[in-house]
């Protein structure tokens, strides 16, 4: 198939395409009780413009991402539903460029925000498929009845091939595949595409490599508890972990995939076991043997991320009379900002204002 082998050839150039990520750095703390409440403070920085200037999609002053006020108020917006209290919301451009935000407030679940199905459902356009897809959180609290210990944990092998059962389900149902499609995906044809692949990312990995130096996403947790365990987070005192991503370790990871010289075979029986149509029992071990390994190198080899922990005997901090707090002392800016972003977007025409009211019939 054609389409796919261009795909395949174009892995390396999308793989770049990551580097816009390089003018991303994020640094989140987080506090967290057994319950599952939450104070956050996340501060972001995203800077766009000179890759779309090098692109040629614009100068190097514009602003891809448009008006930093209502870029804040659409962050806002986004994680409203989760937001009991704000206690900082703020969006500035620093000196390179870059467009800042600062946010900081109160959540009741902290893991709501990551549920995948509530999230789509949500949507219109995707909420019929949502329905089809089994109940899926990046990030899951629970409490051990045997040990009574409390288990926070991140989305595994088997929870993310959960999601793809459900899908392949939905496509022999809805006959969205065509046997027979990928006669021509082969191990040798992907060989050759990847020969091609390594030679394209050799020659820009280091224009990548500067665009992604700075690239940081830092995420720090405290708990109202002792760490028992913690897995892919590093723990940094009795109740605390770390997490950090940096560009450094996004080369890595995009190296060792292109080095890989499995990879064309992997793809090839994954491809065989699709080209057989959906019903085939084959695509299931054919698509694990394909991500276990990805998923064990974002996760620094661990099997998924997992923190262990032994409740305290009183939380970490009082959610209730901090919400009250956080409500009490809000500056008029800061309502102006909540309120603001309590309501719908405004609809805008091509040229961004308002859409003109229609007139009643």
């Amino acid at each position: 198939m054609k389409k796919f082998l261009t795909a395949t050839a174009a892995m390396g150039a999308a793989v770049l395409s990551l580097a816009t990520t390089g003018c991303f750095k994020a640094e989140s703390k987080n506090t967290v009780n057994a319950d599952g409440s939450a104070k956050f403070n996340t501060v972001m920085e995203f800077n766009l413009a000179p890759i779309m200037s090098m692109l040629g999609a614009g100068g190097a002053g514009a602003n891809p991402m448009g008006d930093n006020h209502n870029f804040l108020v659409t962050v806002m917006r986004s994680m409203a539903p989760q937001v009991d209290a704000w206690t900082e919301a703020k969006v500035e451009t620093t000196k390179l460029g870059a467009t800042k935000i600062t946010l900081g407030g109160f959540m009741k679940d902290f893991t709501a925000g990551a549920d995948l199905k509530k999230s789509l459902s949500a949507n219109p356009e995707f909420a019929a498929k949502a329905a089809d897809l089994p109940d899926f959180k990046f990030i899951e609290s629970t409490k051990d009845t045997a040990t009574g210990n409390w288990v926070i944990t991140m989305p595994g092998v088997d929870e993310i091939m959960e999601v793809f059962g459900a899908l392949q389900k939905k496509a022999a149902k809805d006959k969205a595949f065509t046997p027979g499609s990928l006669n021509e995906v082969t191990e040798e044809a992907i060989a050759a595409k990847m020969t091609e692949v390594r030679a394209q990312y050799a020659q820009f990995k280091p224009m990548a490599a500067m665009m992604l130096k700075d690239m940081s996403i830092t995420s720090e947790m405290e708990v109202g508890g002792e760490i028992l365990e913690a897995h892919v987070f590093e723990k940094s005192g009795p109740g605390k972990v770390t997490a950090t991503f940096n560009g450094e370790q996004l080369i890595e990871l995009v190296d060792g995939i292109i080095a890989d010289d499995e990879l064309p075979g992997k793809v090839a029986k994954l491809a065989a076991a699709l080209n057989e149509g959906p019903e085939s029992a084959k695509v299931g071990p054919a698509l694990r043997e394909f991500i276990t390994p990805l998923i064990s190198s974002v996760y620094g080899g661990s099997k998924a991320p997992k923190l262990v922990i032994k409740p305290a005997a009183s939380p970490a901090f009082n959610y209730s009379a901090e919400v009250a707090k956080a409500k009490a002392n809000m500056s008029p800016e800061l309502m102006k900002l909540v309120d603001e972003a309590s309501k719908p977007p405004v609809p805008a025409d091509a040229g961004g204002l308002p859409a003109p009211k229609k007139k009643a019939a």
